[in-house]
């Protein structure tokens, strides 16, 4: 009976492999025992932001900026293998702020949102526009200096107040790039929703904290923020031990454990979002935090996006004139995102991963990017060197979005900042030669 009970559970096993082994290979294509180092490609089946996995509430509310992450907090790119600490002003990076420049240096500073923030921590691990620059003669002996300025969340005329702070600090620029479009559109268009001035922060970003500080979490809210928590421990001890699966059965098994975790977490964060939500129609007069009301026009409105994209020129048209009286070349770049119709085909691998139909972002991003890609010429003609990259995918097959919002993935990272250096390189030559 032994032998039999043995040998039955030995099939089991055997059996519960090669099925395993069928599942990976049919999701990757690839056989799971020659599958890359690290092995789980979590970013691909989660969609989750995996740096903040092991956080609670990092963000801190900031009588300039609206919002930043607290000093010190970690901070990693799903695929990368570097961890960054935000300095003394919540930036990604190892320098405290302002930056003293010194002679051999050329300071490049990054303004924008997640998608800027994201594109500065992979230039200081891959140097792509540093090498980039270094082919220009003037540069050839410059040590490259990556300044962080952007934040998830952040939109005009954040970038603007930031630059204009630090400016004021006396920090010294040679270089600034301004990466945005998403959030000047999409998060705007929430504030829109939520009966709040276009030109407040994000109130998908702001306001939890706002509530916090103000004392006006209920039970139920904390009770979800506690949650919200024990979902993040546990999703993040499940992610290392899927990670260290050597078999296709112990990958699979582990896999939809996994999943069920995140969809607990995601579940609870919506019902998080859900509380917040609904103090937007009603913001407290007694707040200590004033958020400016607006109610004029209703979400969806064509002239609401029309408020936000002058806003959006007018915020880079003072950037770009206040750069331009320190002699500081401005590149201001029309981030790519996924619900901007192009001509790039997306496989039904990416559609799983990166394309939410019913998302909350989808509204403010269909209405916003055509009404902001319309006044590209007009900031031109003001003198503002601003480039459209919202095709820059076009003619890429393979993946390049990690999430259901606006983030991209390392070969989406690759390109991207592949075409910023390009773009930087070809519009400095002009400059440099003057």
């Amino acid at each position: 009976m032994l032998k039999i009970v043995a040998v039955n559970v030995f099939l089991l096993v055997v059996l519960t492999e090669l099925m395993s082994l069928g599942f990976y290979f049919i999701r990757t294509r690839r056989l799971f025992y020659l599958r890359p180092e690290g092995g789980a490609d979590e970013a691909a089946v989660l969609a989750l932001d995996e740096t903040r996995l092991e956080r609670t509430i990092i963000e801190r509310l900031h009588p300039y900026f609206g919002f930043t992450t607290k000093p010190e907090t970690p901070y990693k790119l799903s695929f990368s293998q570097t961890e960054h600490k935000a300095n003394n002003y919540g930036f990604t990076t190892p320098y405290a702020y302002p930056f003293k420049k010194r002679a051999g240096q050329y300071v490049v500073g990054i303004f924008g949102g997640s998608a800027a923030q994201n594109y500065a921590v992979y230039e200081q691990e891959h140097q792509v526009l540093a090498e980039a620059l270094k082919q220009l003669p003037a540069l050839r002996d410059k040590e490259i200096i990556i300044l962080p300025f952007a934040y998830g969340g952040y939109k005009q005329p954040q970038q603007l107040l930031i630059l204009n702070y630090f400016l004021a600090l006396g920090q010294g620029f040679d270089l600034v790039i301004n990466i945005d479009g998403f959030n000047e559109v999409a998060l705007s268009d929430l504030n829109t929703k939520a009966g709040v001035e276009v030109a407040m922060p994000s109130v998908q970003h702001i306001m939890p904290l706002v509530n916090l500080a103000s004392g006006h979490e209920s039970t139920e809210e904390l009770t979800s923020l506690l949650r919200i928590k024990q979902y993040k421990e546990r999703l993040t001890t499940a992610l290392q031990a899927w990670h260290q699966c050597t078999l296709a059965s112990c990958y699979t098994l582990r896999l939809l454990y996994v999943r069920y975790l995140a969809a607990g977490y995601k579940r609870e964060a919506g019902k998080y979002d859900a509380f917040w939500a609904k103090k937007f129609s009603d913001i407290d007069q007694d707040s200590l935090v004033q958020l400016n009301r607006d109610n004029s026009l209703p979400p969806g409105n064509p002239l609401a996006f029309e408020r936000m994209a002058a806003i959006w020129v007018q915020s880079s048209r003072i950037m770009g004139r206040e750069l331009a009286d320190e002699h500081v070349p401005y590149f201001h770049f029309v981030q790519p995102n996924q619900y901007v119709p192009t001509q790039r085909v997306f496989s039904e691998a990416e559609k799983r991963l990166a394309v939410q139909a019913d998302g909350k972002y989808v509204a403010g991003v269909r209405g916003g990017y055509p009404v902001l890609l319309s006044k590209i010429d007009e900031l031109r003609k003001s003198g503002v060197t601003v480039i459209n990259a919202v095709n820059v995918f076009d003619h890429t097959a393979a993946p390049v979005y990690s999430d259901t919002c606006c983030h991209y993935n390392q070969l989406g990272s690759e390109i991207f900042s592949t075409f910023i250096a390009s773009s930087i390189v070809a519009g400095l030559k002009e400059h440099l030669d003057e």
